[in-house]
Order: structure tokens, then C-alpha cells, then sequence
């Protein structure tokens, strides 16, 4: 069983430095024409730049962590831990969230520096950090704040219901996880967002009036449209819907009204009310239980099986480490089930900017798929291996090339 954990983290980092050289040598293969014009030569140049850090960061990141999880695995380290967690709390449910308090403490402290590096360095020295080094910490503050005081009670509940139902912990916990998706997608631009972003309605204007022309027309009713001020973290455009039914909301970052016009921001909400419109977001939400119900089913057999935990110094099974090690030897499994996903996910992405293009016109959306591009950095061409296993939208190019097939559909108010 060791040899095998230590083969499979093996064979996915092989895989992931694999697809990462392959998009990065293709960085310089002719950009297609029908996005041409999106980098001067001079932000083609800057991009390239940026491109080649951020790769190489990403290399030296993952040697670190991969180097790091095998010298955790093979030197004991997994069971001293357990020793202190053990000898904290003789509650075996206590035990294994001091166990996975600790390991996370561990991992966070060794990740911090490249998320520093990253915002400071790189994305400062390319425009797109806008943070300050109190924003930055107050952040991992509030991260750190949410991660223990929700995730620790969930991780004792489910530990509980482990501990006290047997095989009816599947159902249970499936239930319980279906749930909390549903309440974090209500509340998430109520209540999450708030925490670490100001949200102010958007002021009466031509902006405004077209966005609920847009909804009257489509026949999707919103309760509010908010602008959040993205401004004071990063550069980056972008804007999403969130919440079902009454709870339904727009935000738009500032950075994206500062940047497109008032018809190039409608028709980017167009191609979000077009997901709305193909019940993509209840796809998705039916995708990941199914998920979720197989994963959980294969977390119990982990949980239930001494032979994983003794491989690496165990007595016994030790809940924690099986859950770790259940993460590890899942991923290959993730990486396969990621490919149809992310062909299902692209398909979406044809369809919702189908939807803007008959409803708005082909060319708002297209002039704002290439400013979104171009302020965001993106890659024109990425490696076709890349897009299959790992892109939920497709190339900007092919987009685009999709969009000019589309004929103008009014939809009638």
C-alpha cells in the first residue's frame, strides 16, 4: 500500500508538470487570427513574461509540496502528530480534528510564502494585485476564522454520525452535504461575500435600465444588482449571479463596469442569464451529488479499513490520516471524472454565449470576451491536451468562432 500511495503522487505530478510544460511551449504558437487583436505586441510581451513566472513559481511550488506530502509519509510524521493529538483529548472525535488542525497548520505554513510571492511580486509587478498588506492578512485571518468555526463543528458532526450510524452514514451525510450546498448558495452573496468585499447597489443609469430591460425581456426575474469593489484586491474582471428564486442577485465587480461598455456588460450578464435559462446551475447541482454520493461511499471503505493507516505506521486506523490518504489516492479517479465534466462545462459555455449573441447581438459579446481576455491575461493558445482535461470554458478563439455562426434572435418583451 505505501509503495502504491507514493507511486500514485508520483504519477500525478508527472501529469500535472506534463500538461503545465505543454501549455507553457505552446504559449508561442501563432495566435489565431480571429483574436489578433486582443495584445499590442508590447502586452503580448508582457503577458509572455508573466506567463513564464507564474509557470515557474507553479513548478517550484509543486516540487515543494510534492517533496514535502512523500517525506511526511515515509518519515512517520503522520503518527508523531497523532501522538500530540492524542495526547490533547482522549475524545476520539476531538483527536482527529486536533490531528487535522495540526497538519493543516503545518501545510499552511509552508503554502503561505508563494501566496505571498505570487500577490506581492508577481501580480504586483503586473498590475493586477491591488491589495495591501492589511487587506492580504485580514484575509487569511477571516479564511483561517471561517475554516475552524465552520468547518470544525461540521467535521465533528460528521464524525459523529461516522461514529454512531454505521451504513446509514452514507445517506446521512450525503443528505447533510446536499444541504449546505443549498444554503451556501443562498447566502452566498448575502452573508460570505460581505465578509471580505463591500457590496452597493448599482445607481440608477443606462447601465441599470438596460440590465433590467434584459431580465423584463428574458423573463428572469432579479431581486437586486450589486457592485462589489473587486477594486481593492485585484485588477481582474469579472461578474456572476448568484442565489435561486427570491433570493436571485447580480454582482458586478467595479472593475468590469470600469472597463466595458454599458452593452458589452449586458451581454456578458446576457451569457449568465443563458445558464440560468438552460438550467445549467441545476446540472451542476445534480452532477455534484452524484459525485458526492460516490466519493463519500468509497471515504467509508477508506474509514473502515485498518490496512491503509498501518501501511504508514499506524496500530490501527487512525479516521484522520484515512481521510488524507482517502484525498491521495482519489485523485486519480478526480482527474479522470474531470475530463466529461469539463466537456459538459464547455458545452454550457457554447450554449449561455449562444443565448448573448441572439439576444444582444454578436458583437457586444465578442468585444467583451476579448477586453475579459485581455485584462485577465488569458491564454490564446492553450494546449488542446490542457483544454480537454482541465478548461471548463473553451479557448477564446473557439468562442468567438462559435459566436459568428449565431443569428440575432429578439426575444419579445
Amino acid at each position: 500500500m505505501q509503495q502504491i500511495t507514493i507511486a500514485i503522487i508520483l504519477l500525478i505530478f508527472l501529469l500535472e508538470v506534463t500538461l503545465s510544460a505543454l501549455n507553457y511551449r505552446n504559449r508561442l504558437k501563432p495566435i489565431p487570427e480571429n483574436v489578433s487583436d486582443v495584445y499590442d505586441k508590447e502586452e503580448y510581451r508582457k503577458w509572455l513574461d508573466y506567463t513564464m513566472e507564474s509557470h515557474r513559481l507553479s513548478m517550484i511550488a509543486r516540487v515543494i509540496d510534492t517533496s514535502v506530502l512523500i517525506a511526511f509519509l515515509l518519515s512517520g510524521f503522520f503518527p508523531y502528530i497523532a501522538n500530540i493529538a492524542s495526547s490533547v483529548t482522549s475524545d476520539l472525535k476531538l483527536q482527529t480534528l486536533a490531528f487535522f488542525g495540526i497538519y493543516m497548520t503545518v501545510s499552511y505554513i509552508i503554502g503561505i510564502g508563494f501566496r505571498v510571492y505570487q500577490t506581492f511580486s508577481i501580480e504586483e509587478r503586473y498590475g493586477f494585485n491591488k491589495s495591501t498588506v492589511r487587506t492580504f492578512i485580514l484575509d487569511q485571518i477571516k479564511s483561517l476564522t471561517l475554516a475552524i468555526v465552520i468547518g470544525g463543528p461540521l467535521g465533528y458532526l460528521l464524525l459523529s454520525m461516522y461514529l454512531g450510524m454505521g451504513n446509514e452514514f452514507i445517506l446521512y451525510s450525503w443528505l447533510l452535504f446536499m444541504a449546505l450546498s443549498l444554503i451556501i448558495n443562498l447566502l452566498y452573496t448575502r452573508v460570505f461575500i460581505r465578509l471580505f468585499n463591500k457590496l452597493t447597489p448599482l445607481p440608477d443609469g443606462e447601465l441599470k435600465e438596460k440590465i433590467e430591460a434584459l431580465a423584463r425581456k428574458t423573463g428572469y426575474g432579479i431581486k437586486g444588482i450589486s457592485v462589489m469593489d473587486a477594486s481593492k484586491r485585484s485588477s481582474r474582471l469579472n461578474a456572476f449571479f448568484s442565489g435561486f428564486g427570491r433570493f436571485k442577485q447580480i454582482v458586478l465587480f467595479d472593475t468590469l463596469i470600469g472597463k466595458l461598455s454599458a452593452d458589452e456588460t449586458v451581454a456578458v450578464l446576457a451569457h449568465e442569464i443563458g445558464h440560468a435559462k438552460h438550467k445549467d446551475v441545476l446540472k451542476n447541482f445534480i452532477l455534484s451529488a452524484l459525485q458526492t454520493a460516490v466519493f463519500l461511499a468509497l471515504l467509508t471503505f477508506f474509514l473502515s479499513s485498518g490496512d491503509f493507516s498501518m501501511a504508514f505506521g499506524f496500530s490501527d486506523v487512525h479516521l484522520g490520516f484515512a481521510i488524507i490518504l482517502f484525498g491521495i489516492l482519489m485523485e486519480p479517479l478526480g482527474i479522470i471524472l474531470g475530463v466529461p465534466l469539463s466537456a459538459i462545462s464547455r458545452k454550457a459555455e457554447y450554449k449561455a454565449d449562444r443565448f448573448s449573441a441572439e439576444s444582444c447581438g454578436k458583437e457586444p459579446m465578442t468585444k467583451a470576451l476579448k477586453v475579459l481576455a485581455k485584462e485577465n491575461f488569458s491564454n490564446l493558445t492553450p494546449h488542446p491536451l490542457v483544454v480537454m482535461m482541465t478548461y471548463s470554458h473553451p479557448p477564446i478563439s473557439d468562442r468567438i468562432a462559435a459566436i459568428t455562426t449565431v443569428e440575432r434572435k429578439d426575444i419579445p418583451e
